[in-house]
């Protein structure tokens, strides 16, 4: 008996032993030497849990409308096929070994529960069903992973029932996890007590990223308190198994908030897993979780962030913030379809777009051959063989290094697979041109009218619209040591503004919350561009605003109706309010620096709050409030903001709704998207009347 239970003590603990990370304090250290280690990583989103904006489509968005799609085209089991070959391809061990190359330390693995413990004929009570075809692609994670010494980060992305009501969690419209409690509390312990007995034993294995992105305070019908017992819950469960393995804790409201948790001691290896986009860059965007961190002397990790285009700055200012701040951090995503924000872009084949186009009501339905043949297709070239590399954004997470990889890529003869386009854009916007290609170490030189562009080396090129009427001609040349390749020349052609005004007034408004006659000179413009949410009515969310000019400030008029007026989250952005985006010299830069503006008034709160840019001064604001109704004034000082130097300004005006806890629309004057907030060079402008 002695003999035996020296045996069961000693399989408790053999399974960590040589395990590569765990915690210290505050610190995440290498177990071998003792020595704190900043974790580097990607999340491997879009494998197991695919999402719409990641294929090229948002009418479908998670894994299950995808399945039952493609099933409907090509049948149950040639649709099990299409899924094994994507699979199989989306991620490899090439990647692994290219990810190691590059410096990373971890991969975070967005799990689908469905993949692991099928939805359909499911007991009511354990033993629970489980797909050891699911577990298969768990498997090679953790052999490629130990091969190349990387540490495996199990991330519950989809759990069973749903963590929220959303497409990430593969949600039917419900969070059932958390209103069907007895039915989806014990298959998620139980899944997570499979993953945890599975592995066991692997060094590989660094933990346990216990939910993501949990949502209970926006559901009325949610009690908050839920969070902590499942964590705790799950914590028991898979200390039974690994004693020392970190467990990653995201907070409630998309891993932000972490009220309902604490305090923060049930386990001594705990760390606060928080989610941000666009990504911490300094102190103060960290300091509501650093608090936390000092208070219950536990690490951070930056756990999901990123969603950053080129040119990548912002990526570069917040990974090299978040190494000398000790806070690790996982990238969204290593690939996705058409896209520039991850390190390799999948090419949607043209087979590919004609099922996307169908599937998003524009073209007919392919028949059952064609569909599978496309679709196997498109799965066999997920491959990171077939897609396109992008070494700047990989060279932008400080401290990676992508040239070794690029050296151990064969190189073949440039083929171009997406030509730039004709542009036709409004004097004082941004003009944007790009092209994709692959053969593999290519060099980009972009031309106008015939002469080499200085500068203009990659495979976006941006520049600022001229304000006359003017039409450029471009075109692109692609080598490398195989050859080269020449684009189309298309055609760039300015058309002369037509829109609003920014007018001078000689009489100042008195900001005092009322519309003084002086307005009257001012153009009154609709933000009615729904960029989140949907409103029922009128009377649900409009807002129209008016700005005019002096010689030492620029004014805002708001008019706002709303008739549900509601202040009560703790983060500003999520409460009833306006943003004021401001790019003075009209600049358009891609990241935001000191000189570039983003200003919130919040519904029935003094003064105002600069969110980007450097402000030092008082911005003097006023806002009066009516039944369903409020109206602000706000006087900006030029001496503040810089005073504008062209013909033009960059600007954006959006309004935010909150109906009941929780911001729920967001409409916009220019863009059709809410990611203003992330790059200034996303602003409309306005033409200056000097």
């Amino acid at each position: 008996m002695k003999k035996l239970f020296c045996f069961l003590i000693f399989s408790l603990c053999v399974n960590t032993l040589f395990a590569y990370y765990t915690t210290r304090g505050k610190d995440i250290i290498d177990r071998s030497t003792g020595e704190r280690v900043v974790l580097r990583g990607l999340g491997l989103g879009g494998w197991l849990l695919p999402e719409g904006y990641m294929w090229g489509i948002r009418q479908l968005d998670r894994p299950w409308q995808f399945e039952k799609a493609i099933t409907d085209l090509i049948g149950e089991e040639k649709a099990n096929m299409f899924w094994r070959i994507y699979h199989e391809n989306y991620v490899t061990e090439q990647d692994f070994a290219a990810m190691k190359d590059w410096g990373l330390n971890t991969v975070r693995i967005p799990l689908l529960a469905s993949m692991l413990q099928p939805v359909k004929g499911q007991p009511e009570h354990p033993p629970f069903l489980y797909s050891e075809e699911g577990f298969r692609f768990l498997d090679s994670i953790v052999k490629w992973s130990e091969k190349y010494h990387l540490g495996v980060i199990w991330d519950m992305h989809g759990a069973p029932g749903a963590q929220n009501k959303e497409n990430i969690a593969d949600s039917d419209g419900q969070a059932r996890l958390w209103t069907e409690k007895d039915i989806y509390f014990p298959r998620c312990i139980d899944l997570w007590r499979k993953i945890a007995e599975r592995y066991k034993g692997h060094d590989c294995i660094t933990g346990y990223d216990l939910l993501n992105e949990p949502l209970l305070r926006r559901y009325p019908e949610v009690d908050r308190k839920l969070l902590r017992e499942i964590y705790v819950e799950l914590t028991n469960t898979i200390r039974e198994i690994d004693t020392t393995g970190i467990i990653f804790i995201e907070g409630d409201d998309w891993a932000q908030t972490y009220d309902d948790l604490e305090p923060l001691d049930w386990d001594p290896h705990l760390v606060i897993a928080f989610h941000r986009y666009p990504p911490v860059s300094d102190a103060a965007e960290l300091e509501r979780w650093n608090q936390l961190r000092n208070k219950y002397t536990i690490p951070l990790w930056h756990g999901e962030t990123g969603e950053q285009g080129p040119p990548y700055e912002r990526n570069t200012v917040s990974t090299s913030f978040l190494e000398q701040a000790n806070v690790g951090w996982a990238w969204w995503t290593h690939k996705k379809f058409e896209n520039r924000t991850q390190p390799w872009t999948v090419v949607r084949t043209a087979g590919f777009n004609k099922i996307l186009e169908y599937w998003k009501g524009k073209g007919p339905r392919p028949p059952a051959e064609e569909a599978e043949k496309w679709l196997i297709d498109q799965a066999v070239k997920t491959n990171s063989k077939y897609c396109i590399f992008l070494p700047q954004m990989v060279r932008s997470l400080v401290p990676l290094n992508p040239d070794g990889y690029l050296r151990s890529l064969e190189e073949f003869l440039p083929v171009i697979i997406k030509q730039p386009v004709n542009v036709n854009t409004y004097a004082g916007l941004p003009v944007s041109l790009s092209i994709a290609a692959v053969g593999n170490n290519l060099k980009y030189q972009w031309y106008r009218n015939g002469k080499e562009i200085e500068g203009a080396n990659d495979p976006e090129f941006r520049f600022p619209a001229p304000g006359d009427e003017t039409e450029y001609q471009f075109y692109v040349q692609i080598e490398n040591t195989k050859g080269v390749a020449r684009s189309d020349v298309v055609r760039c052609k300015t058309i002369p503004y037509a829109g609003p005004v920014l007018t001078c007034t000689e009489s100042a408004p008195v900001i005092d919350g009322k519309i003084d006659p002086v307005w009257k000179n001012a153009t009154r413009l609709p933000v009615n561009k729904p960029v989140m949410g949907r409103t029922v009515s009128l009377r649900d969310l409009e807002g129209y605003f008016r700005i005019m000019y002096d010689v030492q400030n620029l004014y805002f008029l708001f008019e706002i109706n709303d008739d549900s007026m509601v202040n009560n989250c703790r983060e500003r952005y999520r409460n009833d309010g306006i943003e004021i985006y401001l790019d003075t010299d009209n600049d358009k830069p891609a990241f935001y620096s000191d000189h570039e503006y983003m200003i919130r008034i919040v519904r029935d709160i003094p003064g105002v709050f600069i969110d980007r840019g450097k402000i030092s001064g008082d911005i003097p604001m006023k806002q009066e409030n009516f039944p369903e109704r409020y109206v602000a004034e706000i006087a900006i000082p030029w001496k503040e903001i810089g005073k504008f130097s062209g013909e033009y300004i960059g600007l954006e005006v959006q309004i935010n709704d909150n109906d009941f806890i929780e911001r729920d629309t967001k409409y916009s004057w220019y863009g059709d998207k809410d990611e203003v907030y992330r790059s200034p060079m996303l602003f409309g402008v306005m033409k200056v009347d000097k």
